[in-house]
């Protein structure tokens, strides 16, 4: 495309209102989009940075992080030593078509949840 191509097509866009009317509408909505969407990234940002802070400023969860060596004892053992062995062995379906469902599942509680009886 050559340079008089190029000024006669700046010259159709001077000549023609309607299309610099429709261009300006377009214009003004997109900077008023990006205004609105600037501000809800600001908010969305300060809000979650006050929550953080909220967070940290309640007492109940300082003492909890301070006493967390103490507090891992009344956590109950989630991972056993036989639990993935056990999760392996009835990833085979014929584990499944043997033995009923609710022995399976018994089994599977019982190897990777502790049962200290509290």
């Amino acid at each position: 495309m050559n340079q008089s191509e190029l000024h006669k097509a700046f010259n159709n866009f001077k000549a023609n209102d309607q299309l610099k009317r429709k261009l300006k509408i377009f214009l003004g909505i997109g900077c008023l989009g990006m205004l609105l969407l600037g501000g809800l990234i600001l908010w969305v940002g300060f809000t979650a940075v006050q929550q953080v802070a909220q967070i940290g400023r309640d007492v109940n969860i300082k003492e909890q992080v301070e006493n967390l060596t103490g507090g891992v004892r009344d956590i109950p053992a989630v991972v056993k030593v036989g639990c993935w062995e056990k999760v392996q062995s009835l990833m085979n379906i014929q584990v499944w078509l043997e033995t009923p469902l609710s022995e399976n599942i018994t089994s599977l509680k019982d190897a990777c949840f502790a049962s200290d009886g509290k």
